[in-house]
């Protein structure tokens, strides 16, 4: 069999030295870069290796974990396997949309993680029924955020910005003052913001953006 380069990024030592030792006793070449460096360094430092397949866990300890991995190391040409005890199904839809080869689950017997890393590392097409499960989920999954933002879109950039200062708690004296402009003026968006939400009450519409997952930075992606 071809030598097959893989890296193993998990910032749990004992699973990954234990895949480490089973994936070359079946004759793979495997390194396990520190976990802990951050995305950009570990992407530069996968990336130069070069390896037929980079497996990933989503629990790293940084701002997005392994998933912010994920779209770099695949617009680089390397297949990526997520391996992950990860049981949400809109964070696992969300590492196939963004072109992870398969999802394995850290529940999985050992033999069957290893002999599919090993297809994916060889260039093979794995468990092709899981991506479309996945897709369809992924697609269902946007479908339903858009509908829960679909009450937010009629708002101005700076009613978004007045319901986001509105959602971290603070009043409208506190947002005139960071936006320079007058109490009166940040009333008067307030106002026009619980019309366009069909609500009464700042609290109300604090409630319905929380329960919505809205947020600014949401609603700008």
């Amino acid at each position: 069999m071809e030598l097959r380069r893989i890296v193993i990024v998990d910032d749990h030592p004992l699973l990954a030295i234990g895949l480490r030792a089973e994936l070359e006793r079946a004759g793979a070449e495997v390194e396990l870069p520190d976990p802990t460096v951050g995305p950009d360094q570990l992407v530069d430092s996968i990336s130069s290796r070069r390896p037929d397949c980079a497996v990933i866990d989503l629990g790293l300890p940084f701002d997005g974990g392994g998933s912010a991995l994920i779209g770099p190391l695949v617009a680089e040409a390397i297949r990526v396997v997520i391996l992950t005890g990860e049981t949400e199904r809109q964070a696992l839809a969300h590492s196939s949309g963004e072109g992870a080869e398969v999802v394995l689950s850290k529940s999985e017997p050992l033999v069957d993680i290893v002999e599919t890393i090993l297809g994916v590392a060889g260039g093979q097409t794995v468990r092709p029924r899981q991506r479309e499960e996945l897709s369809v989920e992924l697609h269902r999954l946007e479908a339903e955020q858009n509908r829960r933002h679909a009450p937010f879109s009629d708002l101005s950039p700076r009613e978004q910005q007045v319901l986001a200062g509105l959602m971290s708690g603070h009043g409208p004296a506190a947002l005139a003052e960071r936006h320079y402009v007058s109490v009166a003026t940040i009333r008067a968006q307030v106002r026009s913001v619980l019309r366009k939400l069909g609500v009464s009450s700042q609290l109300e519409a604090v409630v319905l953006a929380h329960r919505n997952q809205w947020s600014l930075e949401a609603d700008q992606t």
